[in-house]
């Protein structure tokens, strides 16, 4: 793992604490399924406000990422568009997009990285996601 924070890999249990307390004070839930089969996605059931995280989730990106990203449809999506969602990191239109935009901001406002190619490699985010990283590092750097 790059030294995306100069922290290395140790800060990243507190990361995934503070995206599971973010939930938590929105009253969201989050079921780690360790039964579940490689191929099925992880799930945000909107309604229920709760997010299923499959742990055994055969992909290339990160769960910390894959965690922001389900939380972040249930608190800033169109409730009304859908009830269900399971994550793609393909997924380049709509409440899909938004979701990835809003896990990199959700991501960056807990710890700022240092660049946009060390987030990315330190959450795998998908590629095409790149312009989407260094504008939400830019927008937060010039508020710091």
């Amino acid at each position: 793992m790059t030294e995306f924070y100069n922290y290395s890999e140790q800060l990243y249990p507190e990361i995934v604490q503070s995206v599971e307390s973010i939930a938590r004070k929105n009253n969201v839930i989050i079921i780690l399924a360790d039964n579940l089969l490689s191929h099925v996605p992880d799930t945000a059931l909107v309604k229920s406000r709760a997010i299923i995280m499959n742990a055994n989730f055969d992909i290339g990106v990160d769960y910390c990422y894959r965690l922001s990203h389900e939380l972040s449809h249930i608190l800033y999506g169109d409730h009304e568009a859908q009830a269900v969602y399971q994550f793609s990191e393909y997924g380049k239109r709509g409440e899909e997009l938004l979701a990835h935009k809003n896990a990199i901001k959700m991501l960056m406002s807990i710890e700022m990285p240092t660049n946009v190619n060390g987030f990315m490699e330190y959450y795998h985010v998908p590629s095409w996601l790149e312009k989407d990283v260094d504008r939400t590092f830019r927008e937060l750097a010039y508020l710091e």
